[in-house]
C-alpha cells in the first residue's frame, strides 16, 4: 500500500492555539456509529469540497486550512472526522511502538473499507444540500484515501497535498483532473512515477503539480508550526493553488 514518509513518524505535530468558526453537525451511517462532519464557508450555492485530513484528525491545523480555502474560493469546505474522535497522539512522534503499530493502527481505524461507507454519506448529504458539483482534497493519510476512492467519481477534481502511503500504480484510478503539492517529505521517485502516469491521462493538460521541497511533509496540515512565518506562507502558497485549482475545475 506504500509507506509513511520519514517525516511523518519523526515530527511532532503543531500545537496550535486556532479556534475554527465552523460548524459540526453529526450524521448516520448504515451499520456504523454517526460522523461528526465539520462545515465552515457558504452553505448556499451549488459548490463543495471535502478535506481528508491526515492522522491527527480534527486538529486545529487542518481545520484552520478548511477555513481558510472556504474563505478564498468561496465553496462550502466539509472535514468529516472519519476516525470518530480517535487521532493519533500528537506527543507519540516518532511513535514509541515503532512504525509497524502506527500503521496497523491507522488501518484500523481508517482503511478503505471503513472510510468509503462515511465518504459515501457525506456526498449524498452534500446533495441533498444542492451540492451538484463536489471536489475534495487529501493531507498525507487523506490523499492515499482519495486515490482509494477515486473509481467511485465522486468528485470533478481532487488535489493531494504531501500525500503518505502513495504508489505509483494509484494515478491508474484517477479519471478526474488533480493537482500534487509534495513535500521535501516525500519519495520523489515514486512523485516522479505518479505523475508520468498522470501526463498520459486525455485531462493531463487540466492537472497541475507544483513541488513544495522547501519545506517538510505536514507543512499544510497539523505537523506545521504556523507561528513561523515561512511556514504560514507556504501553507498559505498551497491552500490559494487548492482554491485556484477548485475554482478553475468544479
Amino acid at each position: 500500500m506504500g509507506s509513511l514518509p520519514d517525516q511523518c513518524c519523526d515530527i511532532p505535530p503543531f500545537k496550535s492555539n486556532y479556534t475554527p468558526i465552523g460548524k459540526r453537525i453529526t450524521l448516520d451511517v448504515e451499520g456504523k456509529t454517526p460522523i461528526e462532519v465539520y462545515l465552515t464557508g457558504p452553505s448556499d450555492g451549488t459548490h463543495a469540497i471535502i478535506g481528508l485530513y491526515d492522522i491527527f484528525g480534527m486538529h486545529s491545523n487542518t481545520l484552520q486550512g478548511a477555513d481558510y480555502l472556504a474563505k478564498e474560493c468561496g465553496y462550502q469546505v466539509v472535514v468529516p472526522d472519519f476516525f470518530r474522535g480517535w487521532s493519533w497522539d500528537v506527543d507519540n512522534i516518532p511513535p514509541r511502538e515503532g512504525r509497524p503499530f502506527l500503521n496497523a493502527r491507522i488501518q484500523e481505524r481508517g482503511s478503505w473499507d471503513l472510510v468509503r461507507p462515511d465518504l459515501l454519506e457525506v456526498v449524498k448529504y452534500l446533495k441533498s444540500e444542492g451540492k451538484t458539483s463536489l471536489g475534495a482534497y487529501g493531507l498525507c493519510f487523506g490523499a492515499k484515501k482519495i486515490a482509494q476512492g477515486a473509481h467511485l467519481e465522486l468528485f470533478k477534481a481532487v488535489v493531494c497535498t504531501h500525500p503518505s502511503f502513495f504508489q505509483p500504480e494509484d494515478a491508474d484510478n484517477i479519471s478526474v483532473p488533480l493537482a500534487l503539492l509534495p513535500s521535501d517529505g516525500e519519495d520523489k521517485v515514486v512523485m516522479d512515477e505518479f505523475w508520468a502516469r498522470i501526463q498520459k491521462k486525455p485531462f493531463a493538460d487540466k492537472c497541475y503539480r507544483e513541488n513544495f521541497h522547501d519545506v517538510h511533509h505536514g507543512f499544510a496540515s497539523a505537523r506545521s508550526n504556523w507561528d513561523d512565518p515561512r511556514l504560514a506562507q507556504r501553507a498559505r502558497d498551497a491552500y490559494n493553488i487548492m482554491s485556484k485549482f477548485f475554482k478553475e475545475r468544479l
